[in-house]
């Protein structure tokens, strides 16, 4: 697991265990939210504002130029009654000039809306007039618009917190040709060297936003926010109920974990011991086993056998008895393989050279005790296996065959080929105590040259990657097509064909295979 991963489990861990601080985090986020729309209200109100505070600044100058265009040119070009003047007052017929409607006109707009101010100021107002204060904003654009003499510079400022916001807009008074004459003429003209294009002054508008004294405005807002705050509280409570089952569903898991832990290597020790006394049962079937010296000390007989267990211990059982000249050849199979299989096979092995030893030469009466010990063992072990079995008694020129079992082939020196049919001459071993009713022997000629093929069913039923069975027929053709006068090449050829049809298919059960040649 990375690093960076564990980090993040270690934190929100200590998170689950402590919750209160928890809780304090979760109320943390949810009321940041409201802050970060509140800031957001707050650019879009400075934005509005601005674009207020410009629209109503250009809309004063418009009305202003309007005035001394349409008003006092008028007058001034129709000679009367009716004169412009700032000291309309106490002028009969005087009208404002345009400088003191502006001046006038802010002290109506201040005096009637608290959240609007417009001043119209100068630091150079006529004699006998009150100065103006000039704010450090209003100075600041004052400067400014001397310097850069631009009739449309705007300057902007703001102040105020996040709860009352304000706003002001500065533009320059430029002094056209009539306003100069007049200025530089006038007797309480504190300058009288104006030109066109001074800058005499500036028009100052300031808009306020309460937006504290306005909070109920966003009550729908402030609604929302109060309903997702508490579902958001709701969802987090039940986030950390369920986080904390989580954790304590974890704790246990460990501890069932160290306890698996501590059984799988209980197991893997009894694996091991299992292993070891399965590999013990493999090495001691394959001790009993003829070896090939046994097998090639045979008089008359040319022997070469081949088994391959599926499992670690197989439950197939061939075996070549001599005794006195007496040779007996027995072929069996267990029902199903592995461990049960292969011991009842290591007791029929033992149980078929007690009698072999006790010189029982009778066929009949051979598988008769021998299934009846057998019977005696498998009660003892309370298993379910049983097994097929057949001898064959070796004499001069014949052969006495007895059990039952896989069918047998023999090859004819003259190329002749007879399949020979157990079926009826036994019974399976370990089924029933008494057998005897059921044992039947064939004498079977056997001559200098013939070949006998013994099997389990594990050669026919071999089966190919696409699910063919090698099967008898197979299996005689394999016998025909490598027949020779050596035993072990004909066995060779037929593994050899064997395994080609088995390819990659796994193999499901025990392969035996005896080639007995009369020499």
């Amino acid at each position: 697991m990375p690093q960076n991963t564990r980090r993040v489990d270690r934190f929100w861990l200590s998170l689950i265990e402590r919750p209160f601080v928890f809780l304090v985090l979760v109320l943390l986020g949810l009321a940041m939210l409201p802050v970060a729309v509140w800031l957001d209200l707050r650019a879009i109100s400075d934005v509005s504002l601005k674009s207020q505070a410009i629209d109503l600044d250009q809309a004063i100058s418009k009305i202003r130029t309007y005035y001394a265009q349409n008003v006092v040119s008028r007058v001034l070009n129709a000679p009367g009654d009716v004169s412009p003047t700032h000291e309309y007052h106490e002028t009969p017929g005087g009208i404002p000039i345009p400088a003191t409607l502006s001046i006038e006109l802010g002290e109506v707009i201040g005096g009637e809306a608290r959240n609007l101010e417009y001043r119209f100021v100068s630091d150079l107002p006529f004699q006998g007039r009150a100065s103006h204060d000039l704010s450090a904003f209003e100075t600041s654009a004052l400067t400014e618009f001397r310097e850069s003499r631009d009739p449309e510079d705007v300057a902007i400022g703001y102040e105020g917190s996040i709860f009352d916001r304000k706003i002001q807009i500065a533009s320059p008074v430029v002094l056209g040709e009539a306003c100069v004459a007049c200025h530089n003429s006038h007797p309480e003209s504190l300058k009288q060297n104006w030109t066109a294009g001074d800058i005499k002054g500036i028009q100052a508008i300031t808009i306020s936003q309460p937006i504290a004294a306005n909070l109920w405005s966003f009550k729908f807002l402030l609604l929302y926010f109060a309903g997702a705050g508490l579902i958001g509280a709701a969802v987090t409570g039940l986030q950390w109920h369920q986080a904390t089952r989580f954790h304590k569903m974890n704790l246990t898991l460990e501890a069932a974990n160290g306890q698996i832990a501590s059984l799988n290597e209980q197991l893997t020790s009894e694996n091991l011991r299992l292993g070891a006394e399965i590999e013990v049962a493999r090495q001691i079937q394959m001790m009993v086993l003829p070896t090939k010296d046994e097998l090639g000390g045979i008089h008359q007989l040319e022997i070469a056998a081949f088994m391959e267990p599926a499992d670690e211990v197989g439950g197939d059982y061939y075996d070549v008895l001599q005794l006195d000249g007496r040779v007996k050849i027995g072929i069996g199979d267990v029902t199903g393989h592995g461990l049960e299989s292969g011991v009842l096979m290591l007791m029929v092995q033992s149980v078929a050279v007690a009698l072999q030893e006790q010189g029982l030469s009778n066929p009949r009466q051979f598988l008769v005790t021998l299934n009846s010990a057998i019977c005696r063992n498998i009660k003892r072990t309370r298993t379910d296996k049983h097994l097929t079995l057949s001898f064959l008694d070796f004499e001069h020129d014949k052969l006495t065959l007895s059990g039952q079992h896989e069918e047998l082939i023999i090859l004819r020196r003259d190329g002749g080929c007879e399949i020979v049919d157990t079926v009826d001459l036994g019974f399976p071993i370990g089924l029933d105590e008494d057998i005897e009713p059921f044992i039947e022997m064939k004498v079977l000629p056997f001559e200098a040259g013939d070949l006998i093929i013994l099997y389990t069913d594990g050669v026919t039923e071999a089966e190919s990657p696409a699910g063919q069975l090698f099967g008898m027929d197979r299996l005689v053709d394999s016998a025909l097509r490598h027949q020779t006068p050596n035993a072990a090449r004909v066995l060779e050829g037929i593994l050899a064909d064997l395994k080609a049809h088995i390819g990659t298919q796994t193999v499901h059960d025990d392969i035996t295979l005896l080639v007995v040649r009369h020499t």
